[in-house]
């Protein structure tokens, strides 16, 4: 057996296969971990992360807004009517100062 066995040159081609494989690698980790992020932000941004001011708040179908009152810049009250004619009350708590303007989505 020879010494020079080990030390056989890399054809060109398999030296560009390798290559390939390793950007295609560090792509697919990225692509990862951008849909990792994507879903992550996504599902926290469904419910709103603690500390965070909301903007709006979104009435289900079937209920009409009455009235909203955030005479206290602690809370904003909102008064919806069900289908029913029976009027439900919601209280929702606003803890930071600089909360942007509040928009009722599904209000008349």
């Amino acid at each position: 057996m020879r010494d020079d066995d080990d030390e056989i040159p890399e054809p060109a081609n398999l030296r560009l296969l390798r290559r390939l494989v390793t950007v295609l690698m560090g792509t697919m980790i990225a692509g990862i971990s951008v849909i990792a992020g994507a879903l992550v932000y996504g599902i926290v941004g469904e419910r709103g992360p603690e500390g965070l001011p909301f903007s709006e708040v979104r009435i289900e179908p079937g209920l009409s807004v009455v009235s909203v009152d955030q005479s206290q810049p602690s809370r904003i009250v909102v008064v919806l009517r069900d289908g029913d004619g029976a009027e439900r009350l919601r209280v929702y708590a606003v803890e930071a100062e600089n909360a942007p303007e509040l928009r009722v989505l599904g209000a008349d």
